[in-house]
């Protein structure tokens, strides 16, 4: 089932956007990583509980929260008494597009451009020498995102600024919106300010995250639940996946999976090993397991990584991870072929994936060498996924990233499984050797 996209119309039939329709009943429902998890974190959970009552104050000063049905008397209210400005100018620019938007624009659409721009030029600061090219850019920019037919030369003619003017503001905004969201940092405030418990504003947070199209919003709305809820294993993820430091997103990922095991319990694997992902609560810490076992199997840390996969395949048995895929690989690597052998005949009998029978062939050849057999389960592998030789031997180019979606017997699927187990079969030259020759 494809994702649904937050411009998308809602699959509830309601003919609105999804965001603004069923998005937010589904969401409701080296050193700074080490600190997170050591003995000082008791302390620093104390002291946030401490602090929380100033915080939570100050969260209600600053955040912009409609209540009951807009006006434009309350709306201009909101501008001269709930929203903090950096400049007079720019509380000025605010009730100046209260005016020329009033009489096109529902009350709550002005509201929104409103937010767009206290969030923008306190985050910006820009100097207003001319407020219709910041006016016509929030216009232009909420018209496009709720699919309103305004051109940038109908607002050039209304605002009597220059289209290229237009475009050149529109530009700097998107840059604002691709690291804050439309809501800024009142869509966060908001959420903070929410009803519910830590865990639950943490993990809305990380929704907010998971659909941030900025590498900078999504740390740190990652940082903020981490502050929310220290036990968040999904919010170690996402700053692992950000970080361009291998090491240190391999610290975020042990941080993660102490976190995970902080948070569901020693009760909780003991009373449910096996039937892991069978549990919700479950699956942040068996998928930060399996992306610490590929940094470790990736990083050179062969061992490791069994350690971590032996343990995932332990608490979840059906292995819906594909836990099995890589373990395997990492066995054929370090000459445990007993084990890699035990691997195949347990999860391989019904097994389609490519996979099993490409590793079938190291296996093989690690076994007996260059045999008849050998080239029986080369041809049996061929016709399980064609594809997957030719980005083995570099007759074709590997992508620099795994595909999104992986089919059966076709060339993601090929892409994915060389690149995960790229190291594996760097370990038999000579095997490659051979199958030039085929």
């Amino acid at each position: 089932m494809s994702k649904v996209g937050r411009n998308d119309l809602c699959p509830c039939g309601s003919g609105k956007k999804y965001k603004k329709c069923c998005l937010d009943k589904e969401s409701s429902a080296v050193e700074s990583i080490l600190r997170l998890v050591t003995t000082e974190e008791a302390a620093a959970a104390q002291e946030l509980t401490a602090i929380r009552p100033e915080m939570e104050q100050a969260v209600q000063e600053t955040s912009i929260q409609p209540e009951g049905k807009l006006t434009l008397t309350k709306l201009k209210k909101m501008v001269a008494r709930e929203m903090k400005w950096e400049h007079p100018a720019h509380e000025q620019l605010a009730l100046q597009l209260i005016e020329s938007m009033r009489n096109q624009y529902e009350r709550e659409l002005i509201f929104e451009a409103l937010v767009l721009w206290n969030g923008y030029s306190r985050q910006t600061r820009p100097a207003v020498k001319k407020t219709g090219s910041f006016c016509a850019a929030i216009e232009y920019l909420l018209s496009e995102e709720y699919g309103f037919n305004v051109s940038q030369a109908e607002l050039a003619d209304k605002y009597e600024v220059t289209a290229a003017t237009i475009s050149r503001k529109v530009k700097e905004m998107l840059n604002y919106i691709e690291d804050y969201g439309m809501g800024g940092e009142a869509d966060e405030l908001a959420m903070l300010n929410g009803p519910g418990t830590p865990k639950d504003k943490a993990q809305a947070l990380l929704y907010m995250a998971m659909e941030a199209s900025s590498s900078k919003r999504r740390i740190q709305l990652a940082e903020t639940a981490l502050e929310m809820y220290p036990d968040s294993s999904d919010a170690y993820l996402i700053l692992a996946e950000e970080s361009d430091n291998e090491q240190e997103a391999r610290a975020y990922l042990k941080a993660g999976i102490a976190a995970g095991e902080r948070e569901l319990g020693e009760l909780f694997f003991e009373k449910n090993k096996g039937d892991f992902w069978g549990l919700h609560e479950t699956r942040p810490y068996i998928r930060i397991c399996k992306s610490y076992a590929e940094s470790c199997w990736f990083g050179g840390n062969a061992k490791e990584a069994a350690q971590i996969l032996e343990h995932i395949l332990e608490l979840n048995k059906e292995d819906n991870t594909g836990a099995r895929y890589l373990l395997a690989a990492v066995y054929l690597y370090s000459n445990q072929l007993k084990q890699a052998e035990q691997v195949l005949e347990k999860y391989g009998k019904d097994d389609a994936a490519a996979a099993f029978a490409y590793d079938r062939i190291i296996l093989e050849y690690k076994k007996n060498g260059i045999t008849s057999q050998l080239k029986m389960l080369y041809r049996v592998a061929r016709g399980v996924n064609k594809h997957v030789p030719d980005y083995l031997l570099g007759v074709k180019r590997l992508p620099h990233n795994l595909p999104d979606f992986v089919g059966m017997g076709d060339s993601n699927e090929a892409i994915e499984y060389v690149i995960m187990h790229s190291r594996l079969w760097a370990s038999v030259p000579d095997l490659l050797k051979w199958m030039l020759k085929q």
